[in-house]
């Protein structure tokens, strides 16, 4: 049989094979992939009623998207130029770019 959960999931389909076995494993694996591409799929057919519905405007997205763009940056800084740790990076990404997120709104 295929493995399409390990190329998906990585390590994590390894500790679901290790903590249910092989078949219940793999079954429960491919069972998160399907239910993630079966919630996408879902989504991008319902779009508008998402986008009219929700009360999320484009200006949620792009704050949104703001932030992950300035977390992922500042985290391949401190990961690849500082040599910090990946765990306190994230930590420390997340915590600048809230922080710099909160000087803009609130100090504007």
């Amino acid at each position: 049989m295929d493995d399409i959960a390990s190329l998906v999931l990585g390590d994590f389909q390894e500790t679901i094979v290790d903590a249910f076995g092989s078949s219940l494993g793999w079954f429960i694996g491919h069972s998160i992939v399907l239910f993630f591409a079966l919630s996408i799929f879902w989504a991008i057919k319902n779009r508008h009623h998402i986008l009219n519905e929700s009360g999320w405007g484009s200006n949620n997205l792009k704050d949104i998207s703001v932030i992950i763009l300035l977390t992922f940056i500042q985290y391949i800084i401190f990961t690849n130029s500082l040599n910090f740790p990946e765990g306190a990076s994230i930590g420390l990404a997340l915590f600048s770019t809230m922080t710099l997120r909160w000087h803009v709104l609130v100090l504007e």
